[in-house]
């Protein structure tokens, strides 16, 4: 395994740590919407939530896995990277909606 050669300013210890910042707020959003789902009793927020859950701890294992290809001479930007980006944006997308919706319908 040859290493990388590093980058004088410090880049890929930014993008790293953008990665982690990232998936931990993700999951926290994601328990905010268990929590909310199953405090109001709404089951498919409780449900949206934990499968959101899922795919945020999904997304810390993803940015561990990243850090660990950042040392090694791999590509970063490769298709399979792109598609987990893809469905993470749309996971917590929807995640968002579904808490902003709730949010919104209990004002009525």
């Amino acid at each position: 395994m040859a290493l990388r050669s590093r980058d004088p300013g410090l880049q890929p210890e930014r993008t790293a740590l953008s990665w982690h910042r990232t998936s931990f707020s993700s999951l926290i959003l994601a328990l905010v919407t268990v929590r909310s789902g199953f405090s109001n009793g709404d089951v498919i927020l409780a449900v949206l939530g934990t499968f959101s859950t899922l795919f945020a701890m999904a997304l810390v294992l993803v940015s561990l896995r990243r850090q660990w290809v950042m040392v090694r001479e791999t590509e970063l930007t490769s298709s399979q990277a792109i598609a987990q980006k893809r469905l993470f944006c749309m996971a917590l997308g929807i995640n968002a909606m579904a808490v902003t919706l709730h949010s919104l319908s209990s004002l009525f």
